[in-house]
């Protein structure tokens, strides 16, 4: 062990269910039954919102976030989205969820287990299928209690479950090459699917991960569970992550930034010609086959959310209004509203990211000023009132017209 941990080593079980988040201590429960059945909707027909629980909630409510979201399923069903996509849930060391710490434990700091079923339950209970964002290509940069899990790290190495492996920005990566470590993240996606009863996996920068532990979890996720859908998140977008990786679909950022093209009238989007080839591989991805591409032409959190107070990429980072001038600009309104509307048509997945549906402002962060706005959701304001309108009639046409699933 290391001196500074003395002669005792002491450490979380990694496969704990629930834990205190500012101890080694976890919580033990008798063992629970399956969920409730839920016959999700089509893949092909999934309309996506993606949420983060903990700013998605007002402030004072996020040491409960999963039974305050619970409540607040309604919002969602009512604008038409059958499917909802959680940022990560799992107990994570950093703000946004991307830096896991156990990856079969819910994030304490949101609530219990119990209560993040319930949210699953309840998103069923409306109709509503339920998608979890799982990070298996690196553990945390931050309070990660994997980190020299068996008290032998030299040469900063991190134990047996990221020796041997390269450091990432965002943290080390696992050992993938210890079949231990493969079965460890496995599990961790059959825990969400049988103990949770989620309707899918959202896996996050699989370009960081060995391709044939890709194949493998995907054969085997596809066999045990042929219901339940994968999507990966993969940069450059490339189609061999779904015709030989095995995934059911991809994020596909092109369309967002092609969309910026042609409303801002940049890198092409300004010629008649690039600009109708823009639009037809927005609307048919090439290579891509039905359900392959996941679209966020409004941005989705990676496009959206900024933790440098505004300035990441130099302000890049924002809510589609805001690129066009703001709310109060009629023209960027409609612009809003056919994009959405455009969005629904396009081959593939429609997604949106929370605040899109309400023009909020700026860009999405979890601090008190930049969190989901409730007001925008709930109040009186005209301008959130008519893109919400057009949300839920866009996303009605999207599931009842055949041609468009």
């Amino acid at each position: 062990c290391f001196q500074q941990e003395g002669a005792r080593l002491v450490r979380r079980d990694p496969c704990a269910r629930e834990a205190d988040f500012d101890s080694m201590w976890c919580i033990l429960h008798p063992p629970i039954g399956p969920p409730p059945p839920f016959e999700a909707p089509k893949f092909n027909e999934l309309v996506i919102y993606e949420i983060h629980l903990g700013s998605w909630v007002p402030a004072d409510q996020e040491s409960r976030a999963f039974a305050y979201a619970t409540e607040k399923l309604d919002y969602v069903a009512n604008l038409g989205f059958n499917c909802i996509q959680l940022m990560p849930t799992c107990e994570f060391g950093g703000i946004w969820g991307y830096n896991s710490r156990q990856l079969l434990c819910a994030h304490g700091p949101w609530g219990s287990a119990a209560d993040m079923r319930k949210l699953v339950e309840r998103a069923h209970a409306l109709g509503v299928a339920v998608l979890f964002d799982v990070v298996l290509n690196h553990g945390s940069s931050k309070k990660n209690t994997l980190w020299n899990w068996d008290g032998f790290g030299p040469n900063n190495c991190g134990g047996i479950y990221f020796e041997g492996e390269k450091d990432t920005p965002w943290g080390k990566r696992f050992a993938f090459h210890k079949a231990e470590v493969k079965d460890y993240l496995k599990q961790s996606c059959r825990t969400w699917i049988e103990e949770y009863g989620v309707d899918g996996l959202r896996f996050d920068s699989v370009h960081n991960m060995p391709w044939q532990l890709l194949q493998e979890l995907t054969h085997e996720l596809k066999q045990h569970y042929p219901d339940k859908i994968l999507i990966a998140e993969i940069t450059p977008e490339n189609p061999a992550v779904i015709n030989d990786a095995g995934f059911h679909s991809c994020w596909v950022h092109a369309t967002h930034f092609d969309s910026l093209k042609i409303m801002k009238k940049f890198d092409g989007g300004d010629d008649p010609g690039k600009r109708l080839g823009m639009l037809k591989n927005m609307v048919a991805p090439h290579g891509f086959p039905n359900i392959g591409g996941v679209h966020s032409l409004l941005g989705s959190h990676d496009q959206i959310g900024d933790r440098h107070d505004g300035k990441d990429e130099g302000g890049k980072h924002r809510y589609y209004i805001s690129r066009l001038g703001g709310r109060g600009n009629w023209h960027g309104r409609a612009q809003c509203r056919a994009l959405f509307a455009f969005q629904n048509c396009l081959r593939g997945l429609p997604m949106t990211f929370m605040g899109s549906e309400t023009l909020q402002e700026n860009w999405w962060h979890v601090d008190q000023h930049h969190r989901f706005n409730w007001h925008l959701a709930e109040g009186d304001d005209a301008h959130a009132a008519e893109m919400r309108r057009l949300v839920a009639a866009s996303n009605a046409l999207r599931v009842s017209a055949q041609g468009l699933v």
